[in-house]
C-alpha cells in the first residue's frame, strides 16, 4: 500500500512538474526553410498556388500512396482548399486552404489537422540573380500539454527535414520543366522622345541581330561626332513583315537633343506622345513573338485598337546578364 502511495505521489509530482515546465516553454513555434530555384518566380508560384500540382513535388503528398484527396473552391488562389484522409501515422486527416495571395511574391495558408488548432503558414517568392529564392514557413500555436513533448521529440528538427524535402521536390520539378518567357501587359502614356533612326530591310529573321548591331554602330558614331548623348534604350520599329521573309525595320536610339544636322541615311525626329500598351517580355529575343500575340489578344479583350507599327525597346543589354530569361524587351504599340 505504501509502495502504491509513493507511485501516486511520484506521478502527481511528475505531472505537476510537467505542466510547470510547459508553462515556461513558448506557446508558439515559427519554422522557415528556403532554397534557390533556377526558374522565374512566376513558375514556382504557379506550382504552389494550385494544390492539384503538389502531387508532382510535395513530400507530404507522397508519403501515403493510399491518401484520399478532395478539393474545394477555386482551382487556384484564395479559397482553394485541399482536404485529405490518411491512416498513415505521419499524414493523418486534415485540410489546407489558401487565405491570401500576392502574385509571384506570397501565398498564405491555414493548416487544419484533426484535433489540432489551425496553424498559419505559407510560401514566399523573391526574385534573385538567375532564379528565385523560395521559402516555406509555418507559425504554430502549441497547446500547453504538448509543449514539453515537442521539445523532447525535436519537432522543429523534424519539420525542418520535411520542409527541406518538399523544397527539394519543388526545385527538381521546376528546374526540369521547359522554361518559358515571363510576359505581362500594362497600359502606359508615352512621352515625346527625340530619336535618331535608320530604316533598312533584311530578308531573314536570323539576320536581324547582326543588322541591328551595324545600324546602332552607325548611329552611335554620329552621336559621338555631334556631341550628343543617349537618353534611353535602343529600339527597333517593325513597319512590315512579309511572310517571315522580309522585315522592314527602323533601328533607333533616343538622344538628349535634336542635332543641328544629320548625314547620310540617319533621320532625326520626335516621337509622338500618346497612349500605348506594352508587353514586358523577360526572355531571349528570339522568343518575343509570344509577346506580340499576347499584346494583340490583350487589346482585343480590352476594347483597344492598335495604331501604327510595333516597337521593340531593348531595356536590358544582353552582355550584362548571364541568364537569357533576365533580358527585358518591351514590345509596345500605340492605341487609339
Amino acid at each position: 500500500m505504501k509502495f502504491l502511495k509513493k507511485i501516486l505521489i511520484g506521478l502527481v509530482i511528475f505531472i505537476a512538474l510537467y505542466f510547470i515546465v510547459a508553462l515556461f516553454l513558448p506557446g508558439n513555434m515559427y519554422i522557415e526553410r528556403s532554397t534557390f530555384i533556377a526558374t522565374n518566380s512566376s513558375k514556382a508560384f504557379t506550382e504552389v498556388n494550385n494544390f492539384k500540382t503538389w502531387k508532382n513535388w510535395s513530400y507530404w503528398d507522397n508519403i501515403d500512396s493510399a491518401i484520399q484527396s478532395s478539393y474545394e473552391g477555386p482551382e487556384t488562389g484564395v479559397g482553394s482548399k485541399h482536404i485529405w484522409k490518411s491512416t498513415h501515422k505521419n499524414v493523418g486527416n486534415g485540410s489546407m486552404i489558401i487565405t491570401s495571395v500576392q502574385e509571384n511574391k506570397l501565398i498564405e495558408t491555414e493548416l487544419q489537422m484533426e484535433d489540432w488548432t489551425p496553424n498559419k503558414g505559407g510560401w514566399k517568392f523573391a526574385d534573385s540573380a538567375n532564379g528565385t529564392n523560395v521559402s516555406i514557413f509555418i507559425n504554430m500555436d502549441i497547446m500547453l500539454p504538448f509543449r514539453p513533448l515537442m521539445l523532447v521529440m525535436g519537432f522543429d528538427k523534424m519539420m525542418n527535414e520535411d520542409f527541406d524535402k518538399t523544397l527539394a521536390g519543388l526545385k527538381k520539378h521546376c528546374e526540369s520543366m521547359p522554361r518559358k518567357p515571363e510576359i505581362r501587359v500594362e497600359e502606359r502614356n508615352v512621352t515625346a522622345m527625340q530619336v535618331l533612326t535608320i530604316r533598312d530591310t533584311v530578308t531573314n529573321m536570323s539576320e536581324i541581330g547582326a543588322r541591328l548591331g551595324e545600324l546602332y554602330g552607325e548611329i552611335g558614331a554620329f552621336i559621338g561626332k555631334e556631341n550628343l548623348q543617349m537618353a534611353g534604350p535602343v529600339f527597333c520599329i517593325y513597319h512590315t513583315v512579309e511572310d517571315g521573309k522580309m522585315f522592314d525595320m527602323e533601328a533607333g536610339i533616343i538622344v538628349n537633343k535634336k542635332p543641328a544636322k544629320t548625314e547620310g541615311r540617319i533621320k532625326s525626329w520626335e516621337t509622338k506622345p500618346g497612349a500605348a500598351i506594352v508587353a514586358l517580355h523577360y526572355g531571349p529575343y528570339e522568343e518575343t513573338m509570344e509577346a506580340y500575340a499576347l499584346l494583340q489578344k490583350w487589346a482585343a479583350d480590352n476594347g483597344k485598337k492598335l495604331s501604327g507599327p510595333s516597337w521593340d525597346v531593348y531595356i536590358t543589354d544582353p552582355a550584362t546578364v548571364k541568364n537569357p530569361y533576365e533580358i527585358l524587351t518591351e514590345v509596345w504599340n500605340y492605341v487609339e
